[in-house]
């Protein structure tokens, strides 16, 4: 099965999906979620990504220097009560 490319849309779904679960994440986790599910998903494309995304949608970016920790800005930063961890099936990513 061919690897499925990566877009904008497909990043910003899937890091808004963890950092709804999660509160925050990183271009690594992003990554692997996104590998998990068949796309072509490289640390720095999609850090790249990460990025102008987060300086488009107003994120809130803490550069720890080893890794950039993406999250919502404060007045979105509210658990998900009774999500206790990601979900193994949630809305398919279309490239579409």
């Amino acid at each position: 099965m061919k690897p499925k490319k990566l877009n904008r849309q497909v990043v910003r779904s899937a890091a808004t999906m963890l950092m709804l679960i999660d509160g925050n994440t990183t271009a690594s986790i992003v990554k692997d979620y996104l590998r998990d599910r068949g796309y072509r998903a490289g640390q720095s494309e999609v850090a790249c990504w990460l990025l102008r995304i987060a300086q488009r949608e107003g994120w809130i970016v803490n550069d720890k220097g080893t890794c950039r920790v993406y999250q919502f800005p404060a007045f979105m930063n509210k658990s998900v009560s009774g999500v206790s961890a990601r979900p193994t099936i949630w809305m398919p990513l279309r490239t579409s």
